[in-house]
């Protein structure tokens, strides 16, 4: 992945934190057809995100649920404290997106953890328990407070953003001028 491929040739670090793109959605999800009808995205939008992920390397397929991720956001806090963030971050991402599987399912979650070496049982504690459910409350507060609005959202040295799907030369160019003192904040 892009990123991946970023903090290895640059030296950076990646953090995940918890955004709702959906607010409002059941527990279990939704239909995605009855989602997309809705008209929150533009014709062709699954489309584009497709060829993106393509020529990254994934084959991307349509969900049929749209998922309730505020589970998936309390076991990705799970993962950051069992030091397992980077795998189980795209563990979500492949079962979502190139399999298809419902990434708010708190089966399909502690099946995940337990394949990227996390404790399952535990990590089905701590939903149970809600430990993480302040974490995850409060990164989606900043994110609103932010102004941020779409996913994926990098965000660079705390103060540069970059919204959406970007080719992986975009993410250089703005490593590289940071690392040069190009980019400086508000400008």
């Amino acid at each position: 992945m892009r990123v991946e491929r970023l903090c290895e040739e640059f030296d950076v670090e990646f953090d995940a934190w918890a955004y709702d793109l959906r607010p409002g959605l059941p527990p279990e999800g939704l239909p995605r057809d009855e989602v997309y009808r809705e008209g929150r995205y533009p014709p062709g939008y699954l489309d584009r995100l497709r060829e993106t992920a393509r020529e990254s390397g994934i084959e991307m397929i349509a969900p049929p649920v749209v998922a309730n991720t505020f589970k998936a956001h309390q076991a990705t806090e799970f993962a950051k404290d069992g030091g397992r963030l980077p795998q189980f971050h795209r563990a979500v991402f492949a079962a979502y997106w190139e399999k298809g599987e419902n990434i708010g399912d708190e089966e399909v979650l502690c099946r995940l953890a337990r394949e990227c070496g996390l404790d399952a049982d535990g990590l089905r504690a701590a939903l149970a328990d809600g430990r993480y459910v302040q974490r995850v409350e409060e990164q989606m507060a900043w994110a609103r407070n932010a102004g941020l609005g779409g996913v994926p959202t990098f965000i660079f040295n705390d103060k540069f953003a970059l919204v959406g799907a970007q080719d992986y030369e975009v993410f250089a160019d703005v490593a590289r001028r940071i690392q040069r003192g190009e980019l400086k904040a508000g400008g």
